[in-house]
């Protein structure tokens, strides 16, 4: 996908965990302790395919790589209650510079959403403990739609909550998943990596691939 970096974009559309929210480091401890408890085998492998995934879809991996015997959505629960715990205990991380591109986006007079497969309760939890909430006008969440990341739902649902046509809107994406559905839906796809490093596939359909939020501001 090529674009002139003088395009007029109307709004950009953010991932949550991995972009904004330094959270995966959290998810991947929790996995690990809820792992260790049951005595699974390459957990860390199988939350990596997990990343940018609803509930459901994650749900059907981890019984596809453990077996049908095993109960993924037990998994799952368990995993987001401790998360749940930990950053009350601890405060929901930030991402570096998520806050500064936030306020530089919004005073540039860009439209700003989110598009998440985490549910609508977790998303306002999560962002209003970061302090982030107040900066969206859309929430996009995984809740409200059939089928999540990677298909292109999300994004489809944002944009339309936005009032604006998908190739006037770029989004910013940490994983495969997220990028597969952004692309999917016409946006202009920013690939910050955060747990997953940067192949030529992904390189090859992202808009953009940048180092950091900072990069934003080189062309936004």
């Amino acid at each position: 996908m090529t674009v002139q970096t003088c395009r007029p974009f109307a709004a950009v559309v953010f991932d949550m965990d991995g972009v904004l929210l330094d959270t995966e480091a959290v998810y991947d401890e929790c996995w690990r302790i809820e792992a260790k408890r049951l005595g699974l085998c390459g957990i860390d492998a199988v939350h990596r395919e997990c990343l940018g995934l609803g509930m459901e879809d994650a749900v059907l991996l981890l019984n596809r790589h453990y077996g049908d015997s095993f109960d993924g959505n037990a998994f799952w629960h368990a995993t987001d209650a401790l998360c749940v715990r930990i950053m009350q205990e601890r405060g929901v991380p930030l991402k570096p510079l998520a806050l500064e591109i936030l306020q530089y986006l919004s005073a540039k007079g860009y439209r700003l959403a989110l598009a998440s497969s985490s549910g609508h309760s977790t998303v306002e939890r999560m962002l209003g403990g970061a302090g982030l909430l107040h900066f969206f006008s859309v929430l996009a969440c995984g809740d409200a739609v059939k089928k999540s990341k990677p298909a292109p739902d999300l994004y489809m649902l944002a944009c339309k909550e936005l009032s604006c046509e998908p190739q006037t809107c770029v989004a910013v994406e940490d994983s495969p998943n997220g990028l597969a559905s952004a692309v999917a839906a016409g946006l202009f796809c920013v690939l910050v990596p955060d747990r997953i490093s940067v192949c030529n596939e992904s390189a090859a359909r992202a808009w953009k691939v940048c180092r950091s939020l900072s990069d934003l501001r080189t062309f936004l």
